[in-house]
């Protein structure tokens, strides 16, 4: 069957009337429920005619809880005779909808079974073309019977449909006068969609800073972790977080694969400090800068455009992957590329100093550590990229995570 001329699919409208209207008197009478209650517990917390220990831990339990168990009931208490009307409008328009339903399913059973023929045939059987001709004029009758309780249909749903609009305003006029949140209130909400699209831009980042490596995507997604720290701190002082997040987000920026750095004094107490902070190191943005201005001189010597954002790429890829898919594979397992690899080993190794020396015991730790969380890591890459994000390792165990 065809839609309605409104454009309709034409079905009985679903919905039990008594149970709506049942619903929205018990919502007015809780309504007037709290208020009453909110009454009592403002005497009782305000008046001085009774005293006593009970009275008074009675008192400091309830608080101004009133306050706002009134401010409930003001919103259920006009929202009841609201659904209520509704309730009725649904019982007075349901019957006649599928009455409707019902002609219109007949009426489209009775034209679809009447015969009717190609108008290019009609003359070629001169005998017959009377008699089809009628065929076909009945038919289009019959169409224009269906359309008719097409459109009794369409007035109907047409009534449901304001009945419904007016429920939806009359709740919402009583919701937009009793709800009024702060600037803080609304600030909290933009958090949390900021963090929200954080944790995807981060996953992205974190995809691109493995694929094609170096300074640049390295910098942004410490960029962004010292933002999503910083706002994590802010929803856990507006109680919209546990103190459990902030601290796997603090340990989550603390380089514990850096710690071996400590044993080689001042120098690397300050080395192991600026890895905790990469986002604001000098050297960070001026690694990053050097790269887009390279980038740039590429693309214009490409003659821009598509063509120059091409070589641009081409020229970030080389820069930063040497070994072509081996860089990327390296990155994968261990967080480096093939030439950050051989560099740590050659230093794990002692090379012309022996293991004596700091900058080995540092090494080592470093490379301990990559082994490490470079398992831990794949397993987290693999589960989110195979859309499993809450169930890779770090989720399960956040602060295993936030450690590696």
């Amino acid at each position: 069957m065809e839609r309605s001329p409104g454009g309709r699919r034409i079905e009985e409208l679903e919905g039990e009337a008594a149970t709506i209207i049942r619903r929205g008197r018990r919502i007015e009478s809780i309504g007037r429920q709290m208020i009453q209650s909110a009454d009592v517990l403002e005497d009782l917390v305000d008046g001085d005619d009774q005293r006593g220990k009970a009275i008074d831990k009675i008192r400091e339990i309830v608080g101004d809880t009133y306050v706002e168990l009134r401010r409930a009931g003001r919103m259920y208490e006009p929202t009841g005779p609201v659904l209520i009307d509704y309730g009725q409008a649904v019982g007075e328009v349901q019957p006649l909808i599928r009455i409707a339903v019902s002609a219109c399913e007949q009426a489209w059973v009775d034209y679809a079974a009447a015969p009717s023929h190609p108008t290019a045939l009609l003359d070629m059987v001169p005998d017959l073309a009377e008699s089809r001709r009628e065929d076909n004029e009945r038919k289009d009758e019959l169409y224009d019977d269906w359309v008719l309780e097409a459109r009794a249909f369409d007035r109907h749903y047409d009534t449901w449909e304001d009945a419904f609009d007016a429920a939806v305003t009359g709740i919402g006029e009583v919701l937009e006068g009793a709800i009024e949140d702060s600037f803080w209130d609304d600030l909290d909400g933009v958090v949390a969609v900021v963090l929200e699209v954080l944790g995807w831009v981060s996953l992205v980042i974190a995809i691109a800073g493995i694929i094609i490596g170096g300074p640049i995507f390295a910098l942004i997604g410490a960029v962004l972790g010292v933002v999503t720290l910083l706002l994590t701190a802010y929803q856990v002082l507006r109680q919209d977080a546990g103190a459990d997040k902030l601290i796997i987000a603090i340990i989550g920026v603390i380089p514990f694969g850096k710690v071996g750095k400590l044993f080689q004094g001042r120098a690397g107490m300050l080395a192991f400090g600026g890895e905790m902070v990469t986002a604001f190191r000098p050297s960070a943005w001026s690694a990053a800068g050097g790269q887009l201005r390279n980038m740039s001189i590429l693309s214009r010597f490409a003659g821009g455009g598509v063509t120059g954002a091409q070589a641009a790429f081409r020229g970030l890829w080389s820069m930063n992957n040497p070994a072509g898919a081996g860089d990327i594979m390296c990155r994968f397992m261990f967080g480096r590329n093939s030439q950050g690899l051989t560099d740590l080993a050659e230093t794990v190794g002692g090379s012309v100093n022996g293991w004596c020396t700091s900058s080995t015991i540092s090494a080592a730790w470093e490379g301990g550590y990559m082994m490490v969380s470079g398992a831990w890591g794949v397993g987290d890459k693999i589960a989110t990229w195979t859309g499993n994000k809450d169930l890779k390792p770090s989720s399960v165990l956040p602060w295993v995570g936030a450690l590696l």
